[in-house]
């Protein structure tokens, strides 16, 4: 019937869209097929009017209403970087344990994500290694809190079948939670457009120069502060070399809430413009701010770094850090 082949040919050019927006419209291809085959003025109908027909409609057959079902496809054909069924379900033991992950063939990018178990610390060291002696990747991540504060990474790598380690300190008390997950193709490409759109329109973006000098016991480099909006629940953050010499760099990022608070210290070493590293931390309240400096030297240690608010923003009434000693 023409209804079936205006449903087919909807289908086939469903399958030209990103992996996001195809897994989630597909189901409105029956709906666009219909509409096609009414008249001219059979869709100009007011919303009002059309949302109580299509709530007639759906108490008659038991069904939900129609405009409630285009709805709710449309909100979630947006694409998500961190999806819900992503959750840390590998325990890794404190003690210097670890477990190792294979990459496969197809693999140019992988997700992970850390955090405890409880609300202890969280002291963690996440490696990409290629063959038995070239590590191109290293996170060291400490927290205090790390039920109250995961982090979710995605890194970038080439397709050469890398393994990520990942592995906790010496210490026995910190027990450490963390997926892994290596996204298909088509995914791995819509999460590449997700990540690159936010790095070149985020709200805050500076450079960093490096500047350790050759001296033993020296320490240098530019630091920028970035202060959190307080509506920002989450934060993501994204450092990148490729329109900045497109070579490694290595820095320090602390997430600080008050005068000099660490909630959060990442140590970041990454290879350069073909390794573009994001993240999506917590920073609920008001009073946080990001410090980033480079630990490399002037002549290779310059990159960018990118901060914007991941998901809906809050109200920004969580309480901040309660600053003196009231009154006493």
């Amino acid at each position: 019937s023409k209804l079936d082949r205006s449903a087919r040919a909807i289908s086939c050019s469903l399958r030209r869209l990103p992996f996001a927006f195809r897994v989630r419209m597909s189901s409105l291809a029956p709906l666009l097929s219909l509409a096609l085959l009414l008249p001219a003025g059979a869709l100009l109908v007011s919303a009002p009017a059309a949302r109580s027909a299509g709530a007639a409609a759906g108490q008659r057959s038991g069904s939900r209403p129609l405009m409630q079902t285009i709805e709710e496809a449309a909100s979630a054909a947006q694409p998500v970087l961190w999806s819900p069924d992503k959750v840390a379900d590998i325990r890794i033991e404190g003690g210097k344990t670890l477990k190792t992950f294979k990459m496969p063939a197809h693999a140019e990018r992988v997700q992970y994500m850390l955090k405890s178990p409880n609300g202890r610390p969280i002291k963690a060291k996440v490696e990409l290694w290629i063959g038995p002696n070239r590590c191109v990747h290293e996170f060291i991540y400490d927290c205090m809190d790390g039920l109250a504060f995961p982090i979710k990474a995605t890194l970038q790598f080439k397709k050469l079948s890398p393994v990520l380690k990942v592995s906790t300190n010496g210490a026995y008390e910190f027990p450490l939670e963390c997926g892994v997950f290596v996204p298909s193709p088509d995914e791995s490409k819509t999460i590449g457009q997700i990540t690159e759109n936010m790095f070149y329109t985020a709200p805050m973006k500076d450079r960093v120069q490096g500047g350790m000098n050759y001296g033993k016991g020296s320490s240098g480099g530019a630091i920028r502060d970035f202060d959190i909006d307080p509506t920002w629940d989450k934060t993501q953050i994204m450092v990148w070399s490729k329109d900045a010499g497109k070579k490694s760099f290595k820095t320090n990022i602390e997430i600080l809430q008050g005068p000099n608070n660490q909630k959060q210290h990442l140590n970041l070493r990454c290879g350069g413009s073909t390794q573009p590293y994001h993240a999506v931390i917590n920073t609920p309240g008001a009073g946080w701010k990001i410090r980033c400096n480079s630990k490399k030297f002037l002549e290779d240690g310059l990159f960018e770094i990118a901060v914007a608010p991941y998901g809906e923003v809050g109200d920004g009434s969580s309480p901040g850090v309660l600053l003196g000693s009231g009154g006493f």
